[in-house]
């Protein structure tokens, strides 16, 4: 007489999972994750201030430096640019600190990997807490960064919408969502290779003059055309619109485009988690 008997197969491939349910994981863990990353933030924060003279002024270093060298630049009439609406300190340190926040973000995740990658190969961690580490950097520079601003344009007395304001927490958003997708999907490499890093120091400044973040955009002409297929130039100009009131044009493209990082954010992440222990077994091999 035959019978029917449960067979148990063991097998050395891992079970196939659809992406939605690594995300599911992602969401589960965040309580510790949170911890784990709040922890390093303060740890970090204090670390970086303490054996620093100039502080927080590193927060906006960066972006002032570029700022005061174009004001420079057009101030001399080495470079003309076309009207912009407001006075160009206003535009130019605007656009710098937004494209700040995106280059910010796309170090972010990759940085805190990096710099924790002895812990990632030692102790059983939430990895995403990592990336919220780098997120909540990136939220205490980019308040301190607005925080700036508006001392600028108060000195400058510039007006501002509360209506064209809307904006600028969605604009915001985007440009973070973009530049940390980007840098999560480069995480992976970057632990592997120091090429990635070396490399973005490179491109990042190569871009941001690819990107109207110091000009406006051109009415005509190939770098006119080109910036059409630039999604950052779109999240940028009609950010900076938000902060200087000044018309907000192409909105329906604005959340495109911030559909699409949201969603490649979301793929990035799922990947993310797959591919770490991956990565850290070869690290420690």
């Amino acid at each position: 007489m035959d019978s029917k008997e449960n067979l148990t197969v063991y097998s050395s491939e891992g079970p196939r999972r659809f992406i939605t349910s690594h995300l599911w994981d992602i969401a589960q863990s965040l309580p510790q994750a949170h911890e784990l990353g709040f922890r390093l933030f303060k740890r970090n924060l204090k670390a970086q201030y303490r054996q620093s003279m100039l502080g927080l002024v590193w927060a906006v270093l960066p972006p002032l430096a570029t700022a005061a060298l174009w004001i420079f630049l057009q101030g001399n009439n080495v470079v003309s640019m076309r009207d912009t609406g407001v006075p160009y300190p206003i535009f130019v340190l605007t656009g710098t600190m937004l494209w700040q926040v995106f280059s910010e973000s796309i170090s972010a995740p990759i940085n805190q990997v990096t710099d924790n990658r002895a812990m990632l190969a030692k102790i059983n961690i939430p990895r995403e807490g990592l990336l919220l580490s780098g997120a909540y950097e990136l939220l205490f520079n980019t308040f301190i960064k607005l925080v700036i601003l508006s001392a600028v344009y108060l000195y400058f007395h510039q007006q501002v919408a509360l209506r064209s304001l809307a904006i600028v927490p969605v604009g915001l958003f985007a440009i973070s969502a973009a530049g940390f997708s980007i840098g999560l999907f480069l995480t992976p490499l970057g632990l592997l290779y120091q090429d990635v890093n070396r490399g973005l120091a490179i491109l990042l400044p190569f871009f941001m003059y690819l990107t109207p973040v110091v000009y406006p955009v051109p009415q005509d002409g190939p770098l006119s055309q080109a910036m059409k297929f630039n999604p950052l130039s779109t999240l940028i100009v009609q950010t900076r619109n938000g902060f200087i009131s000044q018309p907000v044009y192409d909105l329906s493209l604005f959340l495109l485009i911030l559909l699409a990082f949201t969603l490649f954010f979301l793929i990035c992440l799922a990947v993310y988690r797959i591919a770490m222990p991956i990565i850290i077994e070869r690290m420690g091999s």
